[in-house]
């Protein structure tokens, strides 16, 4: 039997002739659904119903727009909240609340803010503690803004998935795994979770070995020199930018900005140029450029650099690997450029965020380093990473020991640099050996 509609003095047409030629603020009301009235407002018509609290208090609540609401849907509305016996407005207003508390406990659970609180402070008691913040960090980077909560088996088969067409090895990833796990378990120890939402949940079985190979190859393809036409590109792609930016400023000063520093007169007006050339001249990964500091890493004075790389804190000061090199001619004017630049300061990161002065976003380098690509006519897929490949083939090429290039590069053994670089090494032995004969020859002949 079909639902008898309810009846209501207000027609469609009364309520657009009431809307024509009322003023603003005026009320036509139902007198057929007691306290129902359309108001009408600067931008149309709004149903409204005027009722009474249980503590007698008269209070009007807002039913819906008109003409989106029609007058048979909210003599409806209004009548439900009557016969219910609904204090509408309490009822809204508790609704709200616990939609702001759930929405500040969601914010409360997610991984970045669970990670730099409480599990920060908990492992700052740890020996190894910074290194395993450091873990979590730079392999849950997609997963940070999520809530711990609504984590799912398919986040980590598509983290894991992800990690492993990147080249990530599956022991690497059951230590990032597990690590996460007992941040989770810690979580509900500390009252964040309630349960783990991983608990039942484990890694896929690793690739097998003809598609880890596959990847292996397609990963180790990038770890070449750079061309003498690349190189080119890659110092006019930063000329190119340099100039961009000086002649933006240049415009901003001249149309209303006078204010704004005058960038023709420094050695670089974007911290990305020197950050890209000691990428470059020293190996550093965009990581360690990005928390590199003054004076106690990188001494521009003495032209020396010290740095303990991101990647292997993790292992303990005794254990982790540690960057020690004199600065190349090239990057020591670099360095003291863009030191003087900054006011030859004491202390502080030597890149620090233009806006905020803190350490920058690990990938705040992209944006620029598209720029730079398009400029100078770089491939577009050339990664940042690709100028600490050139340095670290450059130097196997040159026929320096591995265990010299492995220090450098900041490895503690020579087994990643034989792996992924050593195919560079037999044309250097046979520069080498005919470099050799040549000289025996010569001391023969004299």
């Amino acid at each position: 039997m079909a639902k008898a509609k309810l009846d209501t003095s207000i027609s469609d047409s009364a309520a657009n002739t009431f809307l024509k030629d009322s003023a603003d603020r005026a009320t036509l009301w139902c007198e057929k659904v007691t306290g129902l009235h359309l108001l009408k407002t600067k931008t149309g018509g709004s149903w409204r119903y005027r009722y009474t609290d249980p503590r007698g208090k008269r209070k009007t609540a807002t039913v819906g727009r008109y003409p989106a609401m029609k007058p048979q849907q909210a003599a409806e509305k209004a009548m439900g909240w009557r016969n219910d016996d609904v204090d509408v407005l309490a009822e809204k207003a508790e609704k709200k609340a616990l939609a702001i508390s759930q929405e500040q406990r969601a914010a409360h659970r997610t991984l970045k803010a669970y990670l730099d609180g409480p599990y920060t402070r908990y492992q700052s008691r740890r020996s190894a503690g910074d290194g395993t913040l450091a873990i979590l960090r730079s392999n849950f980077e997609n997963l940070l803004d999520r809530d711990m909560a609504s984590l799912t088996r398919a986040d980590i088969h598509t983290w894991q998935a992800d990690k492993e067409k990147k080249g990530r090895a599956h022991a690497t990833l059951k230590r990032a795994y597990g690590a996460l796990r007992t941040l989770l378990k810690q979580a509900i120890v500390d009252g964040v979770l309630d349960e783990n939402p991983l608990q039942h949940v484990s890694l896929e079985k690793p690739l097998d070995s003809e598609r880890a190979r596959e990847l292996r190859e397609r990963r180790e393809s990038t770890r070449r020199l750079l061309t003498k036409d690349e190189l080119a590109a890659f110092h006019n792609g930063l000329d190119a930018f340099s100039e961009e930016i000086r002649q933006g400023r240049r415009n901003s000063r001249k149309h209303g900005k006078p204010h704004l520093p005058d960038l023709d007169n420094v050695a670089f007006p974007h911290w990305f140029i020197p950050f890209a050339k000691l990428s470059l001249f020293t190996g550093m990964r965009p990581g360690d450029l990005y928390s590199l500091q003054w004076q106690s890493e990188l001494n521009p004075t003495f032209g020396r650099l010290t740095k303990t790389p991101e990647k292997t804190k993790h292992h303990g000061e005794d254990k982790a690997a540690r960057v020690e090199m004199d600065l190349p001619p090239q990057a020591m004017a670099v360095v003291k450029s863009w030191w003087e630049q900054n006011g030859k300061p004491d202390s502080g990161l030597v890149f620090p965020s233009p806006v905020t002065g803190k350490r920058m976003d690990k990938n705040a380098h992209d944006k620029p380093w598209r720029r730079v690509k398009r400029l100078g006519g770089l491939p577009d897929d050339l990664t940042l990473y690709a100028l600490r490949h050139h340095f670290i083939s450059s130097l196997v090429a040159a026929g320096v020991p591995l265990f010299a290039v492995a220090k450098l590069a900041g490895h503690k053994s020579v087994a990643m640099i034989e792996s992924h670089y050593g195919h560079l090494c037999p044309d250097a032995a046979k520069d080498i050996l005919r470099e050799f004969g040549a000289s025996v020859e010569q001391r023969e002949a004299v």
